[in-house]
């Protein structure tokens, strides 16, 4: 068996998912794979079922790994993910969420006697009383469990039972040199316009980005939208969903027996968010609530200069401040989310107050070079813990 800990030039750190598909967890894995220092750690990334589309994104150096766990449980695929540790060498086995990989990563990592385990929640875990007691024992068996916001951490203390002293928080990041708000908005638009997407620059622009899911309820945003402009029809908004999902096609149905074929797009997934955060005037975040941290998505808009209406999370309120950088409205009311677009449509001081104002908070406090600090100061402080 090869030894983990004491016969390495740098800490390998592998990270474990079911699958890096397009979503802000995922997002924050590469994020961190791509620019962790080389001259201390060496990145690998562990998928169980498949690849996914955002491995694409990886730097070439950054090893990457398809278990082919099919989906479903499977007590077999601890010993398959336990054996490519052991053939990695893995140092640090870092797991993102219940649901993200933690049950095969966290075992299979106890099992070949990896030295550090980590597993970092990022939202949502399953709250069926003997999911909660198998969430406990997992975490019980990590050296750190982490939170993406300090109201998941209690919320996660709450719920789980993990003690706050053995949850570390550390926010997502964001690159605000890519997510500046200053690309140019004409050309986008222009191009926009031959994908054959009917934009023009008078529109005030009503951006939503994540899968179409019921997690993220984006229905809700269409049921807005149609209210809306009920009140007034001669209200200019297009509205953007970027990102794909099984609601699709019931979104799809909405838009065409609605009547807002002109007004709403499903752009599918795309990678040229950062270009489309600069057009948007608003982005609308309608998540369950119990489904979100802290939302990249979120963060990638404000550090846009763009405001946020969001539904109440425990990550919204630790980024948005209500009528300041945005606003925060309960989950299922449209009438409120109706309420805050008709005030940004119609008072643009107001909406360039908020988006200066979102964007002075992540660049202060959320750029994406902060959030590395922290995790390579995680990942350097347990390792030597461990070799004392």
């Amino acid at each position: 068996m090869k030894t983990h800990l004491y016969n390495r030039d740098n800490i390998s750190i592998c990270h474990v998912l079911t699958r890096l598909d397009i979503g802000g967890m995922e997002n924050g894995v590469v994020n961190i794979c791509n620019r962790l220092d080389r001259s201390r750690f060496r990145p690998l990334v562990c998928c169980l079922n498949s690849t996914g589309p955002m491995a694409s994104r990886l730097q070439p150096d950054v090893e990457l790994v398809n278990m082919e766990i099919p989906e479903g449980l499977r007590i077999g695929a601890i010993q398959k993910v336990a054996q490519f540790f052991r053939e990695a060498s893995v140092d640090i086995v870092h797991t993102h969420a219940w649901g993200g990989g933690s049950f095969y990563g966290i075992l299979g990592a106890k099992f070949t006697g990896v030295p550090i385990v980590i597993n970092g929640e990022h939202g949502s875990f399953f709250n069926k009383p003997h999911q909660k007691v198998l969430q406990r024992i997992l975490y019980s068996l990590c050296d750190m469990n982490l939170a993406v916001s300090d109201s998941l951490k209690d919320k996660v203390n709450r719920i789980i039972g993990i003690p706050l002293s053995r949850i570390t928080v550390i926010p997502n990041g964001v690159d605000t040199e890519k997510f500046s708000g200053i690309h140019p908005r004409d050309e986008i638009i222009a191009r926009l316009r031959k994908e054959s997407f009917p934009f023009d620059a008078q529109s005030f622009y009503i951006i939503s980005i994540g899968s179409l899911k019921p997690e993220k309820a984006p229905i809700m945003l269409l049921q807005g939208i149609k209210r809306l402009l009920t009140h007034d029809p001669s209200l200019a908004v297009k509205v953007i969903f970027v990102g794909d999902g099984p609601y699709r096609e019931a979104m799809t149905t909405f838009i065409r027996a609605e009547g807002l074929g002109g007004v709403a797009f499903l752009l599918g997934n795309r990678m040229d968010i950062p270009e489309l955060l600069s057009i948007a005037d608003v982005l609308v975040s309608t998540s369950i609530a119990r489904h979100e941290g802290l939302s990249n998505v979120m963060l990638e808009a404000m550090a846009s200069g763009v405001p946020v209406i969001a539904t109440r999370s425990v990550g919204a309120v630790e980024l948005i401040t209500d009528g300041v950088n945005g606003f925060l409205i309960d989950p299922d009311s449209v009438e409120q989310l109706v309420e805050c677009l008709a005030l940004l449509y119609h008072n643009h001081n107001m909406l360039r107050t908020m988006g200066m104002n979102a964007k002075e908070l992540v660049w202060d406090q959320f750029s994406i070079n902060r959030m590395l600090q922290d995790y390579e100061m995680l990942y350097l402080t347990l390792f030597r813990a461990k070799l004392s």
